[in-house]
């Protein structure tokens, strides 16, 4: 089905050997064998679509095609405020919507698609449902028509 936004979401963990602040870091593989990112990101970066959200105007429908580049983690893609009014499991768009749910299993190294439309004006997180996740930077906000503050689900 036809959308109003397309938005590609690439999840990553980082494993680095230093922060990289007093000189590059590299990759550090016993962080990557016990599982323990410094960083998990969407598109790179921690946090960056908590400074600089998604858009849409209330009434739209967004499809968020989200990639989990691993290497290693999954990412349970959950959008807070809201549920999902067509999901495709493993990006399988030739298949039949899964409808009406909140979180989706993305598994390292697949994708899978969401659309969501939302109504009411407001800010809505998107994150892994793992909040050591979201702690770790893997969190972003889709900003909905021009709400008033810093928070609204």
């Amino acid at each position: 089905p036809r959308v109003d936004k397309n938005y590609v979401l690439v999840a990553s963990e980082w494993y680095m050997t230093t922060d990289g602040i007093k000189q590059p870091a590299s990759f550090d593989m016993a962080k990557a064998h016990a599982m323990e990112p410094d960083w998990t990101t969407f598109n790179g970066y921690a946090n960056q679509y908590v400074t600089h959200p998604l858009t849409a105007k209330p009434g739209e429908t967004v499809r968020l095609w989200v990639v989990a580049a691993g290497p290693t983690l999954d990412t349970d893609f959950h959008v807070v405020g809201t549920i999902f009014d067509r999901a495709w499991p493993n990006a399988n768009v030739m298949g039949a919507p899964q409808q009406g749910v909140q979180t989706v299993q993305v598994p390292a190294g697949g994708g899978g698609v969401f659309d969501v439309k939302i109504d009411e004006p407001g800010l809505y997180p998107f994150v892994s449902h793992p909040f050591a996740h979201v702690d770790l930077g893997q969190v972003g906000l889709l900003k909905v028509g021009n709400p008033k503050g810093t928070m609204s689900h």
